[in-house]
């Protein structure tokens, strides 16, 4: 490595000096020989190009010597880069033009070099700046080898350092062995070994050419095994790999060869497709034309896209239409493959309305992020005479997005003050727009801030003449319904308006208790830690534009909300609980959302990790969140439930079922409202540990449509029932 680093500079140091020098590639290659002890150079030279290739070794060598690693690069030119191009209200993200350049320069100078197809070289010729964290991780996996799983723990803890550096990251979550721990070399020795002695010593585990072997290494104290590796054969064609672990003193936990378990190709498992992918968009295009009877261009590329893929049961083809226009929508179509036969599935090809404008504009314009405040102002005159039938056509035609102006903040300006009163450093922006607005129009943007759930978004409205923030709310991103998309595009006055009139008032507030007293990071919030909906917790009372939700239990607070005329809460606060009973146990763990790991670990180590062959109480106690219950008076017991499942198998079950383990679930539905249903399953296992086999799922006998929702399962059929 080190005599090809020298080479390459001498090379370098060599293009550079004889830039100016009329000299042929054949004459130049000749210098490079002999500045590297090549090839002699026959040809007699004159007195003033030895005198200047001697000095170019002396230059050359010099240069050697101060040759940077590629660590050393990293650190004392990309990250500098990096710390220096963030704005004190913001982590930049990417290196610009300029910057990436001189980063790779500076790379092959000390010779690294890129391969010219890699992206980034892409980049740096097409005048674009680039991703530092992905330009950085370019420069390591030519440096260190292979992809960020094949490095060193040690390159892996280096490189989240510099992660943190540049303000990608809080802190370095890369555990180091310490001194009492085996050494990385030690471990994969030892791992390797292990991997050899159970299927092969032949095995080439540890040549890169054949195999990319990652090595992790984490103390935890709800995990036995410390040190765990991967080996992944590089050949496309492998059908396996390999995994093995460690445990804190150093003994082999595990060994074992997983199987990738699919072929390459549909055909070589099997299935002969007789259309070719031409004959199925043709056919696919011409049954939804059939089906709509609309003429639209499915096969004009100026106007449609298609994307087509396999399906196998049955066998046949998925094919998709997007369009580039407005004037027509996706549609989709299977296609089966022995009888040409089409069904249409998703079709949009009406008229253009305020329901389905924004589909039709995201389809040819891609996300929000990417549209000028232009193209919302065009939405907003198109729409303004489209009908609406939907919630969020209503929200479009209600919405007066304009397009910037002078005397507005520039986006990047409203971006800053958004950022800076969101107190987000390191996320990116999603959507942003102007909508009109009294006193002065309103910068409306979604943030993502990049945090570890990945979760959660922000949305933010911005006065776009003073810069201070009106509205600031948190927006589950990953919701419809709770919280539908049009949240982040329109103001909350504007949607909460439209809401509250066609839904009345409880939406919001509901809405308006989760953002201000729930944990919002959590999935679920309104299940998993404040269940707002759920009449068993609080009941809703409501005077004109004050809604107090009553809780039913002592151990809850009250909740009360004060909307304004327009339904925009105005005031949110906790109250005294009206509740006079103590919150029974089961209600209390559903609405945590939780589940005793410990618990779980006790009952596993007990009772074996299939928990269907737990006694019902221990399920009821450790996963009460999934309202598994024990029965009551009035009820099956668990052994009436698996006599009345053993009477409704089939006969080609009985032989089955005789050295089956049973196991059994029974769960409680809606308790204490008047929906209260208990519902059982009894499973026959001929294999424990992977739960597979006879399965018969019923309602109590208590339960009046008890004979009506008996269900059999047959080994394999693992469908919801």
């Amino acid at each position: 490595m080190k005599n090809n680093r020298l080479g390459q500079q001498i090379q370098h140091s060599l293009n550079a000096e004889l830039s100016g020098l009329n000299t042929t590639s054949r004459q130049r290659n000749q210098y490079y020989e002999n500045a590297t002890g090549g090839i002699k150079v026959k040809r007699k030279l004159t007195y003033g190009l030895v005198l200047a290739i001697i000095m170019l070794l002396i230059a050359a060598t010099a240069l050697a010597v101060a040759l940077l690693s590629p660590k050393e690069v990293v650190e004392q030119v990309a990250v500098p880069m990096a710390q220096e191009n963030d704005r004190d209200w913001r982590v930049e993200t990417d290196f610009s033009p300029d910057e990436l350049a001189a980063f790779i320069r500076e790379c092959n100078q000390n010779g690294i070099d890129l391969d010219e197809n890699d992206v980034i070289m892409k980049a740096i010729r097409n005048g674009q700046g680039y991703n530092e964290e992905e330009a950085i991780m370019a420069v390591c996996r030519v440096a260190f080898g292979g992809n960020y799983g094949e490095w060193t723990i040690a390159e892996q803890h280096w490189f989240q350092d510099v992660m943190v550096a540049i303000g990608w990251a809080d802190e370095n979550r890369v555990e180091l062995p310490g001194p009492d721990d085996l050494t990385e070399e030690e471990a994969r020795t030892r791992l390797i070994t292990a991997i050899r002695g159970k299927y092969g010593t032949e095995l080439p585990l540890d040549d890169q050419e054949q195999f990319a072997t990652s090595l992790s290494y984490s103390v935890k104290p709800d995990m036995d095994d410390v040190w765990t590796m991967t080996c992944r054969p590089k050949d496309e064609g492998a059908e396996a790999f390999y995994e093995a672990s460690l445990d804190k003193a150093g003994n082999v936990a595990d060994v074992r060869k997983v199987d990738y378990g699919r072929p390459e190709t549909l055909e070589e498992r099997g299935y002969n497709y007789t259309l070719t992918e031409e004959e199925a968009v043709s056919l696919a295009a011409a049954g939804i034309r059939s089906e709509t009877g609309r003429d639209v261009p499915l096969e004009d590329s100026e106007k449609y896209h298609f994307f087509v893929t396999k399906s196998t049961d049955p066998l046949g083809w998925n094919v998709s239409f997007i369009s580039h226009t407005a004037d027509w929508g996706r549609c989709e179509a299977f296609v089966e493959d022995d009888t040409g036969k089409v069904t249409v599935g998703k079709t949009d090809v009406e008229e253009v309305t305020a329901d389905n404008i924004l589909v039709r504009y995201r389809a040819d314009r891609g996300w929000y992020d990417g549209w000028e405040p232009s193209v919302w102002a065009e939405v907003a005159t198109k729409a303004a005479d489209l009908t609406a039938s939907t919630m969020e056509g209503r929200v479009v035609k209600a919405t007066p997005w304009i397009d910037w102006r002078e005397g507005l903040l520039t986006r990047d300006k409203a971006e800053e003050k958004a950022f800076r009163q969101a107190n987000v450093r390191l996320g990116d922006v999603n959507c942003a727009c102007i909508i009109d607005a009294e006193p002065h129009p309103i910068w409306k943007f979604r943030i993502l801030p990049w945090d570890e759930s990945y979760q959660d978004s922000i949305v933010v409205e911005i006065d776009a003449v003073t810069g201070e923030m009106t509205d600031l709310d948190m927006y589950k991103s990953d919701y419809s319904d709770l919280e539908p998309s049009y949240h982040m595009i329109t103001l909350r006055r504007i949607w909460s308006r439209l809401e509250y009139e066609e839904n009345g008032p409880l939406y919001i507030a509901r809405l308006a208790v989760l953002h201000k007293f729930s944990d919002m990071s959590l999935d679920m919030p309104e299940v998993d830690d404040l269940p707002i909906f759920d009449l068993r917790y609080w009941e809703p009372e409501i005077q004109d534009r004050v809604i107090r939700f009553r809780s039913q239990w002592s151990d809850l607070q009250d909740y009360e909300v004060e909307l304004d005329q327009d339904g925009m809460a105005i005031r949110t606060e906790e109250k005294e609980s009206s509740g006079t009973r103590a919150l029974p146990e089961e209600l209390q763990r559903e609405s945590m959302g939780m589940t005793d790991f410990q618990e779980l670990a006790d009952a596993q180590q007990k009772y074996g990790i299939n928990d269907y062959t737990w006694p019902l109480d221990v399920q009821a106690a450790v996963f009460a969140e999934e309202a598994r219950t024990v029965p009551r008076e009035g009820e099956m017991t668990q052994e009436e439930a698996v006599a009345f499942a053993r009477e409704h198998l089939p006969p080609e079950a009985v032989e089955y079922v005789k050295e089956s383990t049973v196991g059994v679930l029974c769960r409680r539905l809606d308790a204490g409202l008047p929906s209260e249903k208990v519902m059982w399953a009894v499973y026959f296992m001929a294999d424990p540990q992977s739960r597979e086999g006879w399965r018969v799922n019923f309602l109590d006998i208590s339960d009046s449509e008890h004979e009506f929702a008996i269900e059999v399962h047959e080994p394999g059929d693992h469908s919801n029932g």
